[in-house]
Order: C-alpha cells, then sequence, then structure tokens
C-alpha cells in the first residue's frame, strides 16, 4: 500500500504538482484531428487546464488560453481568421504563438498589443490526433509511434471519457491476472444477465474460464514478470507449474502511459495502442487505437481521415455496459473511485508489474525534481525512429517460442480477434466481444477480415 502523500503525489496531475510536472515533459493527445474538421475551434482541457485548440483558414494550429486577455471573453466562440484566431468580443486578433497581432479598435498608431500576449502551448498533428506540449523549454521531439505512421493500414480511433484518474487506468496494464476473471468470469455473467450466455468453446468468456478451471484442477497459478528496457518495460505470465522458459509475453508499455496490448507479436491483423491521456486529477481520456494490417494481396482503401468515434460508457438505460473486453477493464477502473484510495489495499506477489511501475513512476518524478530528463524525452532527430514494440530483455529463446505461439494462438480457430467476422453460437458476430464494434469503419474492417480469411483457406489449400 502507499501513503497518503505518496498517492497524492503519484496522482495529481495539475500545475506544479510532482507528477503534474513529470506529465509537463510529455507530448499528450488532447483532440482527434477530425473534429477540427467540424468546428476549427474546440474547448480542451489536459493536465487540469483549460485551453482552446483552433485551426485557422491557413491551416496552422494553435492551442492558446481559453479567455482573451482584455475582457475575459471565452476564446471557444473566437472567429478563425487566414493568420489566427479573433476575438468576437472587440476583435483581438492572435496567433498560435498568444502573440496579439490586432487591436483593430485602437488608434492606428497603438503599440498596446505588442505588450500583450496570452498562454499558448505547442501543438503537432500525427496519425489523426492532435498532439500538445505543455511544458518548459526547449520542447522536445514528439515521438514517433509506428502505428500513427502505417499508412497502408486501416486505422480507427475509439475513446471513451472516464471519471477516474489516469493511474487507475495505467496500473490495469501491468495487472495480467485480471483478465481471466474479468473478462472471464465477469463476461459469463453480464452475458447471462443479458440472457445470452452460450456454451461456445470459442467466445473468449468460455475459453479463458475453461483454461482457469484446468489450472485450478492441476493446482496451478499464474505467475507474473517485468522486464525493464529504456521505453519502459514489457511483462510475461506463465503457469506456476509451466517450464521457467516458457511465458507469455506482450504488453510493452510507452512510458508514461502508453500500451502495445499485441505485444509487438507477428501474425496478427489488429494491432493497438491504447493511451491513457491525463484529462484532469479525476478524468480520464481514454483512446483505443486501431490499425488493421491485412496481406498485401488485399486491396486496402486509402484514407483520406482517420475516423474517430466517442462511447459512452453507459447504455440508454444509465446501466454500465460490460458486455466487450474494453468495457469490463473501464468498469475496474471508474468503480476504485475518482482517485483510488491506496492505503487501503492489500498487494500480493501477483501485483509485482503494478509495484514497479509506481517505482518507475517515482524515479522519473524525481529526475524531474532534480532538474533532469525523465525517460522517452528524445532531442536529437536521428533518434526519432518509429517505435516498435520490443521484447528486449527476455531471453532470445524465449521470445521466440512466445512469439510462436502468439502467432499460433491469434490465427487459430479459437482466437476470435482473428475471427471477428464469424458468427458466435449466441448468434453474434466475435467483433462484439471487443471495442473493435464501434469502430465507425466497422462493417469494412469485417469485409476485409472475410477476405483475409478466405485467403488464408486458399493458401492452406494450395500447400502440399
Amino acid at each position: 500500500m502507499l501513503t497518503t502523500a505518496e498517492n497524492e503525489m503519484l496522482t495529481r496531475v495539475g500545475p506544479g504538482t510532482p507528477c503534474g510536472e513529470l506529465m509537463r515533459r510529455y507530448w499528450h493527445p488532447i483532440a482527434p484531428t477530425v473534429q477540427l474538421e467540424d468546428d476549427p475551434v474546440r474547448k480542451v482541457r489536459i493536465l487540469g487546464e483549460d485551453l482552446v485548440l483552433f485551426r485557422d483558414r491557413g491551416g496552422h494550429l494553435g492551442l492558446i488560453g481559453p479567455r482573451c486577455p482584455h475582457r475575459a471573453m471565452h476564446m471557444e466562440f473566437g472567429i478563425p481568421e487566414e493568420v489566427g484566431l479573433r476575438c468576437p468580443y472587440h476583435g483581438w486578433l492572435f496567433d498560435g504563438t498568444g502573440r496579439c497581432l490586432e487591436q483593430p479598435l485602437a488608434p492606428p498608431t497603438s503599440t498596446f498589443k505588442d505588450r500583450v500576449r496570452t498562454t499558448a502551448y505547442q501543438v503537432q498533428e500525427m496519425g489523426g490526433l492532435v498532439w500538445a506540449y505543455l511544458g518548459p523549454e526547449p520542447v522536445p521531439l514528439l515521438p514517433r509511434l509506428d502505428l500513427c505512421e502505417q499508412e497502408h493500414g486501416l486505422r480507427q480511433i475509439v475513446g471513451h471519457m472516464l471519471p477516474c484518474n489516469w493511474l487507475q487506468v495505467m496500473e490495469n496494464r501491468g495487472d495480467q491476472h485480471h483478465a481471466i476473471y474479468l473478462h472471464g468470469r465477469l463476461f459469463q455473467y453480464a452475458l447471462e444477465q443479458q440472457g445470452r450466455l452460450t456454451d461456445d468453446p470459442n467466445g473468449r468468456y468460455n475459453a479463458t474460464m475453461r483454461q482457469q478451471e484446468e489450472r485450478l484442477r492441476r493446482g496451478a497459478y499464474p505467475i507474473v514478470q517485468i522486464v525493464y528496457n529504456k521505453y519502459g518495460f514489457t511483462k510475461g505470465m506463465r503457469d506456476s507449474d509451466a517450464p521457467e522458459d516458457v511465458w507469455q509475453l506482450g504488453g510493452p508499455v510507452f512510458f508514461p502511459y502508453l500500451v502495445y496490448p499485441n505485444g509487438g507479436n507477428i501474425g496478427s491483423i489488429r494491432h493497438d495502442y491504447q493511451i491513457g491521456v491525463p484529462i484532469d486529477d479525476t478524468t480520464t481520456w481514454h483512446i483505443s487505437y486501431r490499425s488493421y494490417t491485412f496481406p498485401p494481396e488485399i486491396q486496402v482503401p486509402q484514407q483520406e481521415h482517420i475516423p474517430y468515434v466517442e462511447v459512452p460508457i453507459r447504455d440508454e438505460r444509465g446501466k454500465y455496459i460490460l458486455d466487450y473486453v474494453l468495457g469490463q477493464d473501464m468498469v475496474a477502473w471508474y468503480e476504485q473511485g475518482e482517485i483510488t484510495d491506496r492505503t487501503q489495499e492489500h498487494l500480493y506477489e501477483g501485483d509485482k508489474v503494478i509495484i514497479a511501475y509506481r517505482q518507475m513512476l517515482k524515479q522519473q518524478i524525481d529526475i524531474v525534481q532534480q532538474g533532469g530528463d525523465p525517460m522517452n524525452i528524445i532531442r536529437d532527430a536521428a533518434e526519432n525512429v518509429p517505435w516498435t514494440p520490443t521484447l528486449e530483455g527476455w531471453p532470445a529463446a524465449t521470445i521466440e517460442a512466445a512469439t510462436r505461439a502468439g502467432s499460433a494462438r491469434r490465427q487459430g480457430p479459437s482466437s476470435y480477434r482473428f475471427n471477428f467476422h464469424k458468427v458466435s453460437k449466441g448468434g453474434w458476430q466475435y467483433i462484439e466481444d471487443d471495442v473493435d464494434r464501434y469502430c465507425p469503419d466497422r462493417e469494412l474492417i469485417l469485409a476485409l477480415y472475410e477476405e483475409a480469411d478466405r485467403l488464408l483457406q486458399q493458401h492452406a489449400q494450395a500447400r502440399p
């Protein structure tokens, strides 16, 4: 458990807080790019600060303070001009650096505008998201992320606004054990309450619990392990009665809060980032960033824009939506309370990855307090190569075995994520079991899955 002071230090992200100052050394997603096509001026909130994001008519992005420094008119109602955003009250015009370019009601000879500025932060676009940097100069480079640059894939962005602190979301990244009961028994119970539970052996909920029953029959239990690397860490899990070199590896973490659940192993169509952005102390914007990579023989339509959809956490009756994997994750995060009281928790040996992440977070906060750069701050363009998940640190033979097993598991008949397009025994397609069901281009994704499946079968039949 943590002390109250430690819990405060690790969770609070506002200006001047230890974790807030750490977070201000990083670039953060603040809005989907497509939202600026609907409305080029938007209110945003990040790290406890209210700001206004805009794209002017010249195509330039700006992120400035929420109120005009003249008479406090909210700039959410500002008018984008060829350069900058104009306050609708008296016409003061501000560019993306915070400079006041015009005060059109002042005498032509006035130089007062040159002495007025508004808060302004750096913004850039990458992968269908607008990113912002709120920290001190010199400004680091925006790290390149592999999935954000995969022009040949089909990308989708699904968002959820969660009523809880960011650390609850991030700690789940290290908690591999939760998948057994949260995505097994709770999944079964949610479907049972809806009258939809079946004995489908390929349903994740049944397969997961079948594995756990077998584990209990043998008297085994899951063991977890963490391995650090320069970007963050990876984790592994194996049964206690399995050989010591046989691990299920995955979930590379890019500090501070991005994870690649697929683990970077080959064989998947679906690749994804999970990003838990700290909006403020009690709000997290969770981004499910999907990239679907199909065999080269399949023609994937070129995307002019990467679509975004924001999904509620409750249904029309006010009930939590629990019949898909991420919905189960999320209820475990926000039902801990707005900020988990970690003075009351009781951790055990299965929580070693959570403990290790907290230690890493403390270490990076301390580095910033000592005036240094925390991890994943990039200042040399030559070093800013696209981040691809790495299992660095694990023995080569373990990586090879885990990669081979993971590839077979994802492409096998029991992999519901490889069979999104197929219909389960319950009568719904397997895509319904995951957050992918909300993707704006869902029908296109399913059609491409079907085509990939036919191609795989043709290849199998052609083998001697």
